[in-house]
């Protein structure tokens, strides 16, 4: 069983009150700086994807001493980083709720022509963020994957109307664009009115691969129906197991050939023996209420070898199709997953050298 290895472009490293170590690099967050070093890292590890969460609200209760909510636009930053990579994927969440199929899709083939064959998205519902758009948040969860589901059939329609085959670049007949070739969306749905085309052609006529975010019934039902992969919560074994075995079925009942792969979120607290890995994370999180880790995630703190092992238990028990590694409470973190845990994966025929995005 080979596994698809994610990383998250997210600054975990220095979440909670990891910031204040001394190789945190916080001062540089915003620079993009800190984040390349990693996800060329990550890359050079055998990383198949680089995963950017992302969240639509700047909780003033916490900023003052936790950067967990801080960072750059996730397009820019992926702009950014298809600068410094070769091969990684990267794949950037957008918020369905919120977001309108034109500005998202030319967004994304921009980013297809910087990183060609490296761009994959990740569509998610917001509870949240109500107060940043005009657009109003639809009241329940079956609307907004309703509204998830259009928005990802625009996406698609608008990037087949402007073909790579459009661009005729003829200078000996004075014809820049086949405009025969070029065709308008005209879509008029439930939630979107768009006419298109695109002001740019589209790098590969294959769709974007796709990941969406959740565990839900309407996160399921559509992962089987449409998606590559879904990224999910699963705290213990038993529900990656029963997420794992939901999506593989509605993809069976959307009559799909192929089986979207479940990729857990994985919170690394990681050091040289289990003692210091646990100091590392009380004093990342000391107990006054805040949330710990990268999230309600499957964690693991201690060292490269526990990690090694709670991620080979749950290839063992089909739990899991891979994984997005959050490494958490210090950049030493970062280094021992990935000069560390990666090679011993690799080792045991559970990585290979790096795949393209979703595909194990």
């Amino acid at each position: 069983m080979t596994l698809v290895a994610g990383f998250s472009i997210a600054p975990t490293w220095m979440r909670g009150q990891a910031w204040r170590r001394e190789d945190s690099r916080a001062e540089e967050l915003l620079s993009g700086g800190p984040i390349i070093d990693a996800v060329v890292r990550a890359e050079r590890a055998g990383f198949d994807l680089a995963f950017r969460p992302d969240a639509l609200t700047l909780p003033l209760g916490t900023i003052g001493s936790d950067p967990a909510h801080l960072g750059l636009d996730p397009i820019v930053q992926a702009a950014q980083l298809a600068g410094a990579t070769r091969r990684i994927g990267l794949v950037v969440t957008v918020s369905a709720t919120f977001s309108e199929p034109y500005p998202v899709a030319r967004q994304l083939v921009s980013l297809e022509h910087l990183a060609p064959g490296h761009i994959g998205w990740n569509v998610v519902t917001s509870r949240s963020g109500d107060e940043q758009f005009s657009v109003e948040r639809l009241p329940d969860s079956a609307a907004r994957w309703r509204r998830a589901e259009e928005l990802i059939d625009v996406v698609e329609s608008l990037r087949a109307g402007f073909p790579a085959a459009a661009m005729r670049v003829d200078r000996d007949s004075g014809v820049l664009v086949d405009v025969e070739r070029v065709r308008p969306t005209n879509h008029a749905g439930e939630n979107f009115r768009v006419a298109g085309p695109l002001p740019l052609p589209v790098p590969t006529p294959q769709p974007l691969p796709l990941m969406v975010a959740g565990g839900g019934e309407s996160t399921i039902a559509l992962a089987g129906r449409r998606a590559d992969a879904m990224f999910a919560s699963a705290i213990e074994i038993e529900s990656g197991s029963s997420q794992r075995a939901a999506v593989r079925a509605a993809a069976k009942d959307a009559g799909r050939p192929d089986r979207p792969l479940l990729l857990p979120g994985l919170s690394l607290v990681l050091a040289g023996t289990r003692g210091e890995a646990a100091a590392i994370e009380r004093a990342t999180y000391p107990p006054s209420g805040q949330r710990r880790g990268a999230g309600p995630h499957w964690s693991v703190v201690g060292t490269p070898e526990d990690a090694v092992a709670s991620i080979v238990a749950r290839a063992e028990a089909r739990a899991i199709d891979g994984f997005i590694a959050f490494p958490v409470g210090s950049w030493r973190s970062v280094e021992l997953l990935c000069d560390e845990v990666m090679p011993r994966l690799r080792v045991l025929g559970l990585v290979g050298e790096g795949t393209p995005l979703f595909h194990a």
